[in-house]
């Protein structure tokens, strides 16, 4: 399934210019959301960040002391999303792992490639957008640009702590070792990517507007 970047940067734009407070769930949500149809690999999360990315954009402009908070909520919702991308794949990679005889090392390697670049992409791409533009704008996104690099992203956590976990098994594991080229590789990366979606669709709908007051009501019957 295709991602409608444009419905993105739509949602995202109304949800920075509203209520402060909400903007980072907001965002958040919008952003589980589109991650979670189809498969959850690196051309996905490429335009997926930088959909709301442009649709932050333009939510806060004209920039002020209360639009660049805005942005800076939405940046932090898309952190935390990209976070939970991560978490979903290395949830997929778990299970995968629990079944060493039918994946390869390489295979969940490769699906967890698109991820090891995340943190650098996110960061490229407020810097990419702060050379784009002047004034409070660039301002604002240069400081968060290099507040990340510096402190670091909640989303790079979390492909950290998945590396070192691969890193682990592949030291204590039998693994199989196919013999069936890059094909083979290609269909684990694409199970798995399917699988990671799977876990992410779950977050996602939880967030979902209403959800909390659902669930509720299922568990009274």
């Amino acid at each position: 399934m295709s991602i409608d970047t444009r419905q993105i940067e739509r949602d995202v734009e109304a949800a920075v210019g509203a209520d402060t407070a909400s903007i980072s769930e907001r965002v958040r949500a919008i952003t589980l959301a589109a991650l979670s149809e189809g498969r959850l690999d690196g051309q996905a999360l490429r335009a997926v960040m930088n959909a709301v990315l442009e649709g932050a954009q333009k939510g806060a402009m004209p920039v002020d002391a209360e639009r660049s908070a805005a942005f800076k909520e939405a940046m932090h919702g898309l952190d935390q999303a990209m976070a939970s991308a991560a978490q979903a794949t290395q949830l997929a990679m778990q299970e995968a792992i629990g079944r060493s005889a039918e994946f390869s090392r390489e295979g969940l390697r490769q699906t967890l490639e698109p991820f090891s670049s995340l943190e650098h992409d996110f960061i490229g791409a407020l810097s990419d957008a702060a050379r784009k533009t002047s004034g409070e704008a660039r301002t604002t996104l240069t400081e968060l640009a290099e507040h990340m690099r510096h402190s670091g992203t909640a989303a790079g956590a979390r492909v950290r702590d998945a590396v070192a976990e691969l890193a682990h098994a592949s030291s204590n594991l039998a693994w199989l070792q196919f013999d069936n080229g890059m094909q083979t590789l290609r269909n684990q990366a694409d199970l798995l990517a399917s699988l990671a979606a799977g876990v992410l669709r779950g977050l996602a709908d939880r967030l979902q507007p209403g959800a909390a007051e659902n669930e509720r009501k299922d568990a009274e019957r």
